[in-house]
């Protein structure tokens, strides 16, 4: 990138990019690929690293880290130990603190995309590639597979299976 964008600055600790409209705290770190941009938060010792983007209304915060291509947007919260990484993403509602409330597979179905499955403050979220509907169930995951790839759907069953698993152990700690 260049590095000239109007209304756009570099982060002191990364080199980051950060619009003007966004806020990052000195103490976080913003990698030299990585962005935030609208009136998304990073502060504490957060990361964002590789060519992660922080966006909407988000908030990272905490030791949380944001890398490699994830995207974290909406009004999503990324916080304490949580780590959202590779091509996971997180939108909406979600609420991410701990490692385990994320679950990504990839690459899957007929275009080798990455599902992401994460704790909401409604339940569960979930993202296909860069399609992210915090309103969707896995029922809905579901019939949107034998919609447009139902030769995929074996695999898609397979990954439901973890995907409930996970789903019934967040409910269990609400």
């Amino acid at each position: 990138m260049s590095d000239e964008r109007p209304e756009w600055h570099r982060h002191p600790n990364g080199g980051g990019w950060v619009q003007d409209t966004a806020h990052v705290d000195d103490t976080a770190y913003v990698g030299p690929d990585a962005q935030v941009s609208g009136s998304a938060r990073v502060y504490g010792s957060a990361r964002v690293s590789g060519s992660a983007w922080v966006s909407g209304s988000a908030r990272v915060y905490g030791s949380a880290w944001v890398s490699g291509s994830a995207w974290v947007s909406g009004s999503a919260w990324v916080s304490g130990s949580a780590r959202v990484y590779g091509s996971a993403r997180v939108c909406g509602s979600a609420w991410v603190k701990h490692p385990r409330h994320v679950l990504t597979v990839g690459p899957i179905g007929s275009e080798d995309k990455t599902i992401t499955v994460f704790r909401s403050d409604t339940g569960h979220g979930i993202a296909v590639g860069c399609w992210c509907d915090p309103a969707s169930t896995v029922e809905d995951l579901a019939a949107e597979v034998q919609r447009r790839a139902p030769e995929h759907a074996a695999e898609y069953a397979a990954v439901e299976v973890l995907v409930r698993l996970r789903i019934e152990e967040w409910e269990a700690q609400r």
